[in-house]
């Protein structure tokens, strides 16, 4: 295979902060920068094989393979596949059931049975944990933040927080998610101070009478409202989205639907829609789960995203892409009857409509308009959480990506979501073209994929990145 061309360096400009003479104290072949599950993967699939490269896991939390997903130290947030689907590895499906027979609290359990349970996710961070402790010598981790990467003569600069250095022939932007930011003007989202919904410890640290407002009514709040509901919280929780939506149940297991997904994609979208309801429909009249339409989708979601042209993906992500997303995106049984508890008592309410503006004080007053609706309404709340997701945007802002953007070796992606790539995740630069040396998956695929960001999109990611990395090091 040829060797991607090098760096004409002198094409970027310096920016603030630069110091292109200072000394490099480290080298490795590649350093990985982020050690959430996508960052994980990919190393452990760096040095798994003969003549590893040496590599360089970037992650400044104190456990790597958490990332946001798997932080939580809570029993009640849930994974929301079965166990029998999170094997972090294509080639062995069985793999972390395997895991799980190995702890004390799963030792002899059926592993059948097993594989339909939804697993704590604080478990699979255990899972993620084993996989790299058990990673060859050729993988070292820095406990650090990367803050910018700079393109030098023979590969990247990579600069640390705390002032370290790093030189690497290769990098993969592995930085996972960002929560998004609240949609008010920057003025008057900065004067609020929400609590993140994935601060677990500052959401478990609500006060039990408080009254809670959370925007956003996706799987970020439910972990919000099974956590106050854990701690026998006693205030009103009232959920404020768009739509008023919430994630669906998944159904008992069930074999996909039938489906003809070729005549699918030669469809556009108004007719996909149509087809994918009646395929619905006919589950259910057939006294078959709704969700195996769903399920008949799931391996093709990249697929049906990349063969619509953009003015169609424009029209999904207005009108569509919240009803994809509570079906798509569902949670466990347990789960769901929880939310059902919740709201048949009158704890919890949701709301339809448009955030107009929060005014901190003693109490959050909210003012918000319903849906369809031209009447502004108000009400008030002790805390407010951020439970809007993570942000797609990686220009503007700070942090990692937005440096990058300034510094010309990243662009946005479509509907300016994450960073145009091409191939494996090779990202394209200010001027659309590939930067050799550099790749990138999970998040920041989002607008190229769409799907890109559950396991089983991230576990194929990882290992294809980590192939193209060792392709392009060469013997």
């Amino acid at each position: 295979m040829r060797r991607a061309r090098r760096w004409d360096t002198g094409r970027f400009p310096a920016l603030p902060g630069d110091h292109v003479s200072s000394p490099v104290p480290s080298r490795f072949d590649v350093v990985v920068i982020g050690g959430g599950a996508s960052g994980a993967l990919v190393a452990a699939h760096l040095v798994d094989g003969a003549a590893p490269p040496s590599v360089a896991l970037v992650e400044a939390a104190p456990v790597v393979g958490e990332g946001v997903a798997y932080a939580t130290r809570r029993a009640e947030h849930l994974l929301n596949v079965r166990a029998a689907g999170m094997s972090a590895f294509d080639d062995s499906p069985g793999d972390f059931v395997r895991f799980l027979r190995t702890l004390p609290e799963h030792a002899g359990e059926d592993p059948a049975v097993l594989g339909q349970r939804f697993m704590p996710r604080r478990v699979y961070a255990r899972y993620l944990a084993a996989i790299l402790d058990a990673a060859p010598p050729p993988l070292q981790r820095i406990a650090d933040t990367a803050v910018d990467v700079a393109p030098v003569a023979d590969g990247f600069e990579v600069e640390l927080a705390l002032g370290a250095r790093l030189q690497a022939r290769a990098v993969v932007l592995a930085v996972g998610n960002r929560a998004a930011r609240l949609p008010l003007d920057p003025a008057a989202a900065a004067a609020v101070a929400p609590v993140d919904a994935w601060d677990y410890p500052a959401v478990a640290a609500i006060a039990p009478e408080a009254d809670v407002c959370i925007l956003g009514a996706g799987l970020s709040m439910v972990d919000v409202v099974l956590t106050l509901r854990a701690n026998g919280h006693r205030g009103r929780i009232v959920s404020l989205s768009r739509r008023g939506l919430v994630p669906l149940p998944h159904a008992a297991p069930a074999p996909a639907a039938a489906i003809d997904i070729d005549r699918l994609r030669a469809m556009d979208l108004g007719a996909r829609t149509r087809a994918v309801r009646a395929l619905a429909a006919s589950e259910v009249a057939a006294g078959r789960p709704w969700q195996g339409a769903l399920d008949a989708l799931r391996p093709h979601g990249q697929a049906l995203w990349t063969s619509l042209d953009a003015r169609a993906q424009a029209r999904f992500l207005r009108h569509l892409v919240r009803h994809w997303d509570v079906h798509r995106h569902r949670i466990a049984p347990e789960v769901a009857a929880q939310l059902d508890a919740a709201m048949a008592a009158g704890q919890l309410e949701r709301l339809a409509g448009h955030l107009v503006s929060i005014e901190p004080g003693a109490r959050n007053a909210i003012a918000w308009r319903p849906r369809g609706g031209d009447a502004v309404r108000r009400f008030e709340a002790d805390v407010v959480v951020n439970a809007l997701g993570m942000d797609k945007r990686i220009d503007g802002g700070s942090g990692l990506p937005a440096r990058l953007c300034a510094r010309g070796l990243l662009r946005p992606g479509p509907h300016r979501m994450g960073a145009a790539t091409v191939g494996e995740g090779v990202p394209l630069d200010a001027g659309g073209v590939p930067v050799p040396g550099l790749w990138t998956l999970g998040t920041l695929r989002i607008g190229d994929l769409w799907e890109t960001i559950a396991m089983p999109e991230l576990r194929g990611q990882a290992r294809r990145v980590a192939g193209a990395v060792r392709a392009h090091l060469g013997p």
